[in-house]
């Protein structure tokens, strides 16, 4: 890891109070925080895909972005899109500014919108994603249509993260997936916080297709 990520992180994992960018100090909410391991977990997928254009659905204080820009800027591929239309207010802008501090803005751009408009302008733009991390909205239906928004945004060979898999509305949503999105496999990594999808092929399900879930 490079030493300012590094030097970041470790700051904002020993808690007390950091600038945001309307230059005050704000506290940190010790339940949004990503682990060591899952952010070496999830900084390892993205190097092994080496994606070409990597998107983020929520960035909060941003320490899976710091995880994932490092591996980007050490291994010298790709650019970055983090979704989230709070991270400059609801979120003090904590993370965008400790992007900023480690040196890794250079291959990244914030979208300040909803993941439910974002994701349709990316992908009428033509744009591909080969990585895609969901971490926004909790909620069933909203975890629900970042992924199905993400399907349509996401080229095959390419991998879908889901976070927070202690939650029951992404159990759901993973149990719909595994059972009604054939064109995708599941990957065992070995960490129950994730559950990582890699896309195998188009949607190509008969119209009247539906398994309980």
């Amino acid at each position: 890891m490079l030493r300012p990520t590094k030097e970041k992180l470790q700051a904002l994992y020993a808690g007390g109070q950091h600038l945001g960018t309307d230059g005050q100090l704000h506290p940190i909410d010790a339940q949004t925080l990503t682990s060591p391991a899952q952010g070496e977990k999830i900084a390892n997928i993205h190097r092994s895909l080496r994606p070409a254009l990597s998107v983020e659905i929520g960035l909060a204080y941003g320490f899976s972005t710091l995880y994932i820009l490092d591996a980007m800027h050490e291994g010298g591929y790709g650019n970055h899109i983090a979704i989230d239309p709070g991270a400059d207010s609801f979120w003090h802008g904590v993370g965008l500014r400790a992007i900023n501090d480690a040196g890794l803005t250079g291959r990244f751009k914030w979208i300040g919108e909803n993941s439910s408009d974002a994701l349709p302008t990316l992908i009428r733009s033509g744009q591909k994603a080969q990585f895609i991390f969901i971490d926004g909205a909790h909620y069933f239906d909203y975890a629900f249509v970042d992924f199905f928004l993400s399907d349509r945004l996401l080229d095959i060979g390419g991998m879908i993260l889901l976070d927070d898999m202690w939650l029951p509305s992404i159990q759901k949503v993973v149990s719909y997936i595994s059972k009604n999105m054939r064109w995708y496999e599941r990957v065992d990594i070995a960490h129950d916080n994730l559950a990582v999808f890699k896309k195998i092929d188009q949607d190509s399900r008969p119209w009247d297709d539906f398994n309980d879930f």
